[in-house]
């Protein structure tokens, strides 16, 4: 009917929610729980034909939007529409970009995707929120999405920047099991071949934990258990039913004792804020933990102001948003942590 003229115009819309064309394929995509390949083919057929890839609906979502949006996100449609000429920072009714729904859901493979094709996170919407700032409230694995992103398009890089063997580039994962160099404890690799053969590069960017670039600090255990790390991002999207895993139970537990591990190191902030400076207290307790929160404590700067100014004074300058930062580190006993503040590590998810 479309190549016999007799079908609608395929620059028109449906229903009273003004529906374009692309967004009834893609939202009849989003509710099959079975995959159809044909909905590809039909979104290529329309766009071929005429269809606008951004043609908004009565709210100001296009077909992009509703399909990168939440938890029914289609991205292989999605990757169509972007590589047909969909603008991935067209703004809806409210001055939101797509990214910002993507946040609010946790969409990191939606997020991959606008980023891949030039998503701006200085949009602001008719609050004045942008992606940039919201980012923190969006949860870890969000900020550390988008700053891989960014830090791809400035060139610049971070040590883990990626979960992969630093010479074969083997992923982790899938059997494959990445150990970190002893000396650094921050380049990985998946075999002892992969480290020698990498030696030479690595060499010239190794550096052992000293004196010189590490602090050592006192952890403090408090008494208090449940919720403790509870990301405030679940706290949100709960409110909001947002559907979101549970945090498993051994995310509620506190010390156990590792050598070496990686720790996120966050400051007080106002977690409620998109600016999450405004009402930091310069002397509260920091918030330390791993990924699999096998070892979690506070430090309290009266323990060691010395070292708690060194380390509060990194995670500032050179941590997302001013707010929390990722390091190695080593656990001497329960009283000990040793943490290298000379490299702030990329920003991990968790």
């Amino acid at each position: 009917e479309v190549e016999s003229g007799d079908a609608p115009d395929l620059e028109g819309t449906e229903t009273p929610y003004k529906f374009g064309y692309l967004t009834i394929v893609v939202s009849g995509a989003q509710r099959l729980q079975i995959p159809n390949p044909q909905h590809i083919k039909v979104l290529k057929y329309l766009i071929a034909h005429g269809a606008p890839v951004d043609l908004p609906d009565i709210t100001g979502y296009t077909a992009l939007s509703h399909g990168t949006m939440n938890h029914m996100a289609k991205l292989d449609l999605c990757r169509v529409l972007l590589e047909s000429g969909s603008d991935p920072n067209q703004r809806n009714r409210y001055g939101e970009v797509p990214l910002l729904s993507c946040f609010q859901t946790n969409g990191i493979g939606a997020i991959d995707l606008l980023m891949e094709f030039g998503a701006d996170i200085d949009i602001a919407d008719a609050d004045g929120v942008k992606p940039r700032e919201f980012q923190l409230k969006a949860g870890p694995e969000v900020t550390a999405a988008v700053q891989r992103w960014l830090r791809k398009r400035s060139g610049d890089e971070k040590p883990m920047d990626t979960k992969a063997c630093e010479f074969c580039k083997k992923p982790g994962g899938d059997g494959v099991q990445l150990r970190l160099c002893s000396k650094c404890q921050t380049a990985r690799y998946c075999s002892t071949a992969c480290q020698r053969s990498h030696w030479r590069a690595h060499k010239p960017l190794c550096q052992p934990f000293s004196v010189r670039n590490t602090v050592t600090l006192i952890p403090y255990y408090p008494d208090a258990r449940n919720g403790f790390c509870q990301p405030m991002a679940k706290f949100s999207r709960d409110l909001l039913s947002i559907p979101t895993p549970d945090t498993p139970e051994s995310h509620h537990r506190f010390a156990h004792t590792p050598k070496s591990i990686v720790i996120k190191v966050q400051v007080p902030f106002d977690a409620f804020s998109s600016r999450p400076l405004a009402n930091v207290r310069l002397d509260g307790d920091l918030l330390v933990y791993t990924k699999k929160r096998d070892f979690v404590c506070t430090i309290r700067r009266g323990d060691a102001p010395e070292e708690y100014d060194r380390i509060s004074q990194v995670v500032r300058t050179k941590g997302v948003g001013g707010a929390k930062a990722y390091f190695a580190a080593e656990l001497r006993g329960k009283t000990a942590l040793i943490v290298k503040v000379s490299e702030v590590l990329a920003e991990q998810p968790f």
